[in-house]
């Protein structure tokens, strides 16, 4: 990752189409963690992107995978895309406890775990995040994280859109 000899292969894609692969790639989870209900809106006529299609379905399958383990009993969960000035967001919103504003901006630090009971008892190594990030800063991109205790949490990658570019 810090060695930045990674090479995306960017090529314009539908937003659509990588939520589809999003949910494919994350089905197996599904079937091992149980129940989960999961809302997808792949928004309408939204902009093209230019990514690494790969690439961007690891980051959103990795945010599904921590709204799943991290959202209520049973947790919900929305995969949901929209645009707004020239960006397209998508968005991953769980029905969590929520991350305590002090710590949003170290969520994203490699290894780093918030410590709580709950994160102890989940499985994980505290990259998953910083992927994320390190993979929307390829992109050109963000990652914002929208939270607050009790609250649930949402996780949104915000990418140009192809006509910005």
């Amino acid at each position: 990752m810090e060695a930045g000899r990674k090479v995306y292969e960017l090529r314009i894609e539908k937003v659509a189409a990588i939520l589809e692969d999003a949910m494919r790639a994350y089905a197996p989870h599904l079937e091992v963690a149980g129940a989960l209900d999961i809302h997808v809106d792949p928004g309408e006529n939204l902009p093209d992107v230019i990514v690494d299609r790969h690439a961007i379905v690891d980051s959103i399958v990795n945010l599904l995978s921590n709204a799943q383990k991290y959202g209520g009993s049973p947790p919900k969960v929305s995969l949901k895309a929209s645009a707004k000035d020239n960006e397209v967001t998508i968005a991953v919103t769980d029905n969590g406890e929520g991350i305590p504003r002090p710590e949003h901006s170290r969520i994203f630090d490699k290894f780093y775990r918030i410590d709580d009971r709950l994160s102890r008892a989940k499985e994980g190594s505290g990259l998953g995040l910083a992927i994320v990030k390190h993979v929307a800063r390829a992109h050109r991109a963000r990652v914002v994280v929208d939270s607050e205790e009790g609250k649930g949490s949402t996780f949104a990658l915000v990418l140009p859109a192809a006509s910005a570019e």
